[in-house]
């Protein structure tokens, strides 16, 4: 469902007055990210994507996901036991529209802040100059620790590995 939330979201922004955000390839290091070999449907999946994609490398050899990607986004979801984990990446954006009675700040969260929200945890972030998350949902987000504390989502977001994406 939050898939196609998301897919949804994104297709419209596309079409809304939005564009491109910039890649900063400068900053991708792949020196450092000692991987083991990505799985074949895996690369497959992620080799027209545009941006850097990152994955937590426990799940890059994982048999349990689901891959949705175009060369401005991509969104790879995480099967785990009594969750899922979603890593989505999207260079797109909306047009901002000047309103000078109505102004606005948006804050970006810090690693250090995760939402906590109907269930889920997550953290929003920028690369490279494009908009990054991660967002755990768990069944049972009342008993789970996962989704409860910080801690399972800041240390995924400490793996995260490069693992595709083309200048």
């Amino acid at each position: 469902m939050h898939i196609i939330i998301v897919l949804v979201i994104s297709f419209y922004t596309l079409f809304a007055d939005g564009g491109l955000l910039r890649v900063d390839w400068t900053n991708v290091s792949t020196i450092k990210q000692k991987l083991k070999v990505i799985p074949k449907e895996l690369r497959d999946k992620i080799k027209s994507v545009t941006l850097p994609v990152y994955l937590p490398n426990y799940y890059i050899n994982s048999k349990n996901i689901k891959v949705v990607a175009d060369k401005n986004f991509y969104a790879i979801t995480v099967f785990l036991k009594g969750a899922r984990l979603l890593v989505r990446g999207d260079r797109t954006y909306q047009m901002v529209i000047e309103d000078k009675k109505h102004r606005f700040k948006i804050e970006k969260p810090s690693i250090d802040k995760i939402i906590h929200a109907e269930g889920m945890a997550t953290i929003d972030f920028q690369r490279h100059g494009i908009d990054y998350s991660m967002v755990l949902e768990c069944d049972n987000p009342d008993r789970d620790k996962r989704c409860r504390e910080d801690n399972f989502l800041k240390d995924l977001y400490r793996r995260l590995s490069f693992i595709g994406g083309k200048k």
